[in-house]
């Protein structure tokens, strides 16, 4: 996209040696330069209106994750409904382009439909419920999305589970359940496990693999996790982020870093964008990229960002605050999170 100069392609080809930066060429595709795959969210709507955004999402990555149109009010908004038009589109989109397909999410306590939320019945009633939305978007898909996100943020900060309605209404047993019908839907799809703060909250890791390990243990199919890293410049640390990544590879799953963005205004104050402040977020960035590197290849599903510009972070009209989370600014130019990314994967 941008105009370049030979002094520095030369140097960008090289190695990339300056370690600070703020552009750098965004010519050739992430992927390329990953030995696993590098993804993005991708919002339908932009991806339909913005030009710009889509030609980044074709050429810088080579999985995609939906933002919010494979979620239950989105597919499912009518007990005897599908609305398929949306999802079918990016279906199409990641089949013309060449892109991995990854199925997020099927079982969620938010984002659900009001007639789930208003639905009586018994525990029976419920089950069925949730075994015909798994199985019926399983299958619909069967064949072109590569693996699903079946259960998502299940568990509490301190390691108990979430009173989530799943929970209210199936106990328990609802994360093994939703998990057996998945594979009844689609045996060969990969099947994960998906929460936030698990780079830095050990309690609540440990209170996920216990349990993924005791459903496994009794023959049930969970291949990953999925490790969200909603982060900022300030926290976790490298340590910390090792350290779970570890964790979670010596009890043998695979790894999917399912949501990355980086905050460089968790509090919400008043900010200045400043080179120090993008150079804090691609050191951070690095440090991410570097630890995944060192996890045994089997291990490594991927990366995906959740989102390709600042101007649509979820984390602006979410928290209602000035952040600038991702690789490219709101012009759609790469930022030093992107360079640091070439030079460590």
């Amino acid at each position: 996209m941008k105009i370049i100069s030979f002094i520095f392609l030369f140097t960008f080809f090289l190695g990339c040696k300056r370690e600070e930066i703020s552009i750098c060429d965004d010519s050739i595709g992430l992927f390329t330069f990953s030995s696993y795959p590098i993804g993005t969210a991708i919002d339908i709507i932009e991806l339909g209106n913005d030009p710009l955004y889509k030609s980044i999402a074709i050429k810088q990555f080579n999985s995609i994750t939906p933002e919010n149109i494979f979620k239950a009010e989105y597919l499912h908004p009518e007990p005897l409904f599908f609305n398929w038009t949306e999802a079918d589109s990016l279906v199409s989109f990641c089949q013309n382009n060449n892109k991995r397909l990854h199925g997020h999410t099927l079982i969620w306590h938010q984002q659900l439909p009001q007639w789930i939320l208003d639905y009586q019945g018994s525990t029976s009633d419920w089950e069925q419920l949730m075994k015909v939305h798994i199985q019926t978007i399983m299958t619909h898909f069967k064949n072109k999305v590569t693996a699903w996100d079946v259960v998502n943020e299940a568990f509490n900060e301190d390691g108990t589970l979430r009173n989530s309605i799943w929970k209210q209404k199936i106990g328990v047993s609802y994360i093994e359940k939703a998990f057996l019908y998945a594979k009844e839907a689609d045996p060969n799809a990969l099947l994960f496990y998906n929460d936030f703060n698990l780079e830095s909250n050990p309690t609540k890791r440990n209170s996920v693999l216990a349990l993924l390990n005791n459903l496994r243990n009794r023959g049930v199919k969970i291949d990953g996790i999925g490790i969200q890293m909603h982060i900022s410049n300030y926290y976790p640390e490298s340590t910390q982020i090792a350290n779970s990544f570890q964790e979670i590879v010596d009890d043998n799953y695979k790894i999917h870093v399912s949501e990355l963005d980086i905050s460089v205004n968790p509090l919400g104050k008043d900010i200045v964008p400043s080179e120090t402040l993008f150079n804090e977020q691609a050191n951070l960035l690095g440090t991410v990229v570097i630890n995944y590197n060192k996890i045994p290849k089997q291990y490594q599903y991927g990366i995906t960002f959740w989102g390709i510009s600042d101007k649509n972070s979820w984390i602006r009209s979410f928290y209602n605050r000035e952040d600038y989370p991702l690789l490219y600014d709101d012009n759609y130019l790469p930022k030093p999170c992107y360079c640091k990314l070439l030079r460590t994967l």
